[in-house]
């Protein structure tokens, strides 16, 4: 597992994708841990998931559900480092959202 200093090392993502870490581990926390399905399709061709990947803050799980012409559908899991470095950067993030945490939107 990383540790704060390991991650802070490594340092920021760019803010659409920390908004979208916050976000996936917001939803994913509120669940109980639950993975937010996305298709394989729009997480392969965009390049902010690559780099979360790659730094390890996401991992995917791959299902193909139906026929062999079926789409892949994706589990997005925020990992143990992915909900570590929104901690660490919550402070910083939360304000750059939209909404604030009861859903109102800012002003």
């Amino acid at each position: 597992m990383a540790t704060d200093e390991e991650i802070l090392q490594e340092g920021r993502l760019t803010e659409a994708q920390d908004l979208v870490l916050y976000n996936l581990a917001l939803r994913q926390d509120e669940y109980g841990r639950q993975a937010t399905n996305m298709m394989l399709s729009k997480i392969e061709a965009d390049p902010d998931y690559q780099a979360m990947i790659e730094r390890e803050l996401i991992t995917l799980k791959v299902n193909k559900y139906g026929n062999p012409n079926s789409p892949k559908v994706a589990q997005v899991i925020v990992t143990s480092k992915g909900m570590r470095y929104c901690i660490l950067h919550s402070e910083e993030i939360e304000p750059m959202r939209p909404h604030d945490v009861a859903g109102r939107l800012r002003r």
